[in-house]
């Protein structure tokens, strides 16, 4: 019976799918341990596949985000842009059809329009709240996004202890920010 061969840097690479620094900074570390031929490194099939193993035990779920915006274009904008940060998201046009989902999906975190028809952000997270309530769940972290510097709402979203109040247009990097930190 033949050994299986050992593998380059090159061919772990492209199993890892990870950068030539990443596979540099585990030899490093002692998470990959090469062998050294002609001055190359070779590694073992065996300890790849154990290194994959091991990740995918330590990947962590994606994070849920459910967000109610009636703009098809803001919707659109967050929900690329959330994605492309690894955070999965949902993307409804009101407070209706997020009291569907919800009913029936878990989100982390809820990010909400104030002005909408229909049902307002405020009337939404009520009612959000309340679905959560009959069914024995906790609030979700709950974040505001409004293009409307409105003092009644923020006192109104304050006092119902919604976590942050994000005014429209913002910069992302604060948002995801803001994000991040509520997801937590």
């Amino acid at each position: 019976m033949t050994k299986p061969s050992l593998l380059s840097v090159q061919e772990v690479l492209k199993i890892l799918n990870v950068s030539r620094r990443t596979i540099y900074y585990w030899i490093k570390k002692g998470i990959l341990k090469p062998i050294r031929l002609g001055g190359l490194y070779r590694f073992h099939p065996e300890d790849i596949e154990a290194l994959i193993t091991e990740q995918r035990s330590q990947a962590r779920p994606k994070k849920r985000i459910l967000a109610i915006d009636d703009d098809l274009l803001v919707r659109e904008s967050l929900k690329m842009f959330l994605e492309r940060e690894g955070i999965e998201t949902t993307v409804v046009s009101g407070g209706r059809e997020a009291l569907e989902l919800l009913s029936k999906e878990v989100f982390d975190l809820i990010l909400v329009d104030v002005r909408m028809p229909e049902m307002n952000g405020i009337e939404t997270l009520k009612a959000i709240r309340e679905l959560r309530r009959r069914f024995g769940k906790p609030p979700l972290p709950e974040i505001v996004l409004t293009a409307y510097d409105d003092e009644l709402v923020k006192k109104e979203a304050k006092k119902l202890g919604v976590r942050d109040f994000i005014l429209k247009p913002f910069e992302l990097n604060s948002f995801l920010s803001t994000l991040r930190k509520n997801l937590e």
